[in-house]
């Protein structure tokens, strides 16, 4: 690896560690030209813009995320067994930063033209391919259903958590449990 090339990698790690740590919000131009201990012209030398160093960044986080994920000890799961397990993975502290975040660019992309819209779907995206990969099925069910049932509930486990509401996930859960 250049010199160059290097140093880019390092910047998208140490900026990634920030917006993990940060998130999406708190992330200036600034703020990340001192969390990756550069200034804001030489991260602007490495990226064109804001929005491609962002676009990186969070592609990157994105693919740690499903590199966490698929290293897990993860075999294959029904719909019910997999919606608990991987609630149980987001409590994680290890993997709680990822899901907040996750809903935070979730929210900032909300619109079909914002920056962030087009790498929100790309991790959209890679989830979904994670269900599937995972998801056992039975005799008659269709897989891209189930895994497109288990994307959808597990986004509003995601949402519900960030507020607190035990409660009502454990409720779901149960549901789920009893088919």
């Amino acid at each position: 690896m250049k010199k160059g090339e290097k140093k880019k990698q390092e910047i998208i790690e140490k900026t990634a560690d920030y917006i993990l740590s940060n998130g999406l919000q708190a992330s200036s131009l600034r703020n990340l030209a001192k969390a990756a201990e550069t200034s804001d012209r030489m991260l602007l030398h490495y990226f064109n813009d804001k929005e491609e160093l962002f676009t990186v960044v969070l592609s990157f986080i994105s693919q740690k995320l499903i590199y966490m994920l698929h290293n897990t000890e993860m075999e294959k799961h029904s719909f019910q067994t997999l919606v608990p397990h991987l609630y149980n993975m987001m409590r994680d502290p290890e993997v709680r930063p990822y899901i907040k975040l996750w809903l935070e660019l979730v929210a900032v992309a909300s619109k079909e033209g914002d920056p962030f819209y087009s790498v929100a779907k790309e991790i959209c995206d890679s989830f979904y391919q994670f269900y599937m990969d995972i998801i056992q099925v039975g005799e008659g069910e269709d897989k891209e259903q189930i895994a497109a049932l288990a994307l959808v509930t597990i986004e509003g486990i995601a949402l519900l958590d960030t507020i607190g509401d035990d409660v009502r996930i454990t409720k779901a859960i149960a549901a789920i449990n009893k088919g």
